[in-house]
């Protein structure tokens, strides 16, 4: 049996003292009339005495539970009038909503949850929320995030306290209370509860954890939650000092665009903060860490394969050393261009060609790089033969003794369709001769005049 930890239930922090508000101001419990919210209300009733504010219970039938959902609406009902305080009751049919929308239970319901007690914080300014998250789900959420995957930021866990939507504030006065410790102050003040039948539900993730693997931590280490509580603290701390770099770097920036050269001077902790944010400012999503990896590698190519596709129809480019988005699929028009020395801007493309003759260069066998390549002709007739034209469906690239098709060869390199369009050909009347990022045909000489050709966005 884990160790109990003292904790005075009369001297936790209130609401108020968690968000910054004033002592008085109103609250508005999220009560389900389950153990944690049922002591939670308790609590809340004598500091709510003591210091003058307005407590009002929300409580939402989600329509999954059938009988026991509406015996806990009555327990909820009866609760608050033991206490002399208003609840504002929500039904819902969560799994048709679900169904509709193509979203799970647990998502759809925690979205209707959230909206009804939005809704009612709007309508009778209520600035603050509170729920009755404890330190057992700090520990879940921590080690559930952890095997799904995440940063920094989510191993942060669950906010003491964080702004919700911009009504106001989401306190949790509990979060640092073990669940053990919540069920004994129920026990010693005689506070009846209802208990949900799907949280043994093994089905469900997090469910499992609660109930397979964090008992396996209590019998191996001392407290667990404790120190998953220190834990997020300590990284709160960190992520709070991080982003506000971030924040102070891109409150530099005039405008939507993202210098490459200012953001690559940044420590790599503050460049994916930046990121995250410029994202979820530019698009209105949030990026997943996928997304925020692809930016970062970006960044450091910097160069034609210049974008990443990103949530909500937006990509990220880089073009004229900056990052920027864009909105839907960008329109190339079919080209064909001659092959000339100089430089050559494709516009509509939005890249440009050098082509240049070089005196002296050494004969190298490795012929092509990415976005650059050293090209051999014999003739003026060969180099009258070349051109530069768009992707054609169909394309075949002679390469490792066969003729093999370009879309696949793009897909292999992670060359992404939009950019696929803008990537120019060099072609003769045999068909490809270099198609950038993947190489140049089988057969081609290394000796006669040599050209350095390199391709850039513009």
């Amino acid at each position: 049996m884990p160790k109990q930890t003292e904790w005075s239930p009369w001297e936790i922090a209130t609401p108020q003292e968690l968000a910054d508000v004033p002592k008085d101001t109103p609250v508005l419990l999220a009560f389900s009339g389950g153990a944690d919210s049922r002591a939670l209300l308790h609590i809340l009733a004598e500091q709510a005495a003591r210091n003058g504010f307005s407590l009002t219970l929300a409580h939402v039938n989600h329509g999954i539970r059938g009988d026991e959902a509406l015996r806990d609406r009555d327990f909820c009902v009866e609760t608050a009038a033991r206490y002399g305080v208003e609840l504002c009751l929500e039904e819902v049919d969560v799994p048709t909503l679900a169904a509709m929308h193509g979203t799970g239970l647990e998502e759809e319901a925690r979205s209707v949850r959230y909206s009804f007690f939005e809704k009612l914080m709007r309508e009778r300014s209520i600035p603050l929320l509170v729920t009755a998250h404890h330190a057992d789900d700090q520990l879940e959420t921590l080690l559930f995030r952890l095997c799904r995957g995440t940063g920094a930021k989510g191993l942060c866990g669950i906010s003491p306290v964080r702004t919700f939507s911009d009504v106001g504030y989401l306190a949790r006065p509990l979060l640092t209370v073990r669940r053990c410790d919540i069920l004994d102050f129920c026990r010693t003040e005689h506070l009846a509860y209802v208990v949900d039948s799907t949280n043994m539900d093994t089905a469900y993730a997090r469910n499992r954890i609660r109930t397979e693997v964090v008992p396996v931590l209590e019998s191996l280490f001392d407290d667990p939650q404790r120190r998953a509580a220190a834990l997020s603290e300590g990284l709160r701390e960190d992520e709070a000092y991080l982003s506000s770099l971030a924040e102070q770097f891109l409150s530099r920036i005039k405008s939507d665009e993202i210098p490459i050269a200012a953001l690559s001077e940044m420590a790599k902790p503050v460049i994916r903060r930046v990121l995250m944010r410029w994202t979820i400012k530019g698009t209105g999503y949030s990026p997943e860490r996928v997304h925020v990896e692809a930016l970062m590698h970006l960044i450091e190519s910097a160069n034609v394969r210049g974008e990443v596709a990103l949530p909500g129809g937006y990509t990220a480019e880089i073009e004229n050393g900056k990052l920027m988005l864009v909105y839907g699929k960008r329109e190339t028009e079919p080209y064909r261009i001659a092959f000339c020395e100089g430089n050559t801007v494709i516009s509509d493309a939005g890249v440009s060609i050098s082509v240049e003759k070089l005196s002296e260069c050494t004969k190298i066998n490795n012929l092509s790089i990415q976005t650059g390549i050293i090209l051999y002709l014999k003739s003026d007739i060969m180099k009258s033969s070349l051109f530069w034209r768009s992707r054609q469906e169909g394309d075949l690239l002679f390469k490792g003794g066969m003729h093999r098709k370009l879309r696949r060869l793009y897909r292999d390199a992670g060359v992404s369709p939009r950019m696929r369009d803008r990537i120019p050909l060099l072609c003769d009347g045999d068909g490809i001769v270099w198609a950038p990022f993947i190489g140049v045909r089988d057969g081609l000489a290394i000796d006669g005049d040599a050209y350095q050709i390199h391709i850039k966005t513009v």
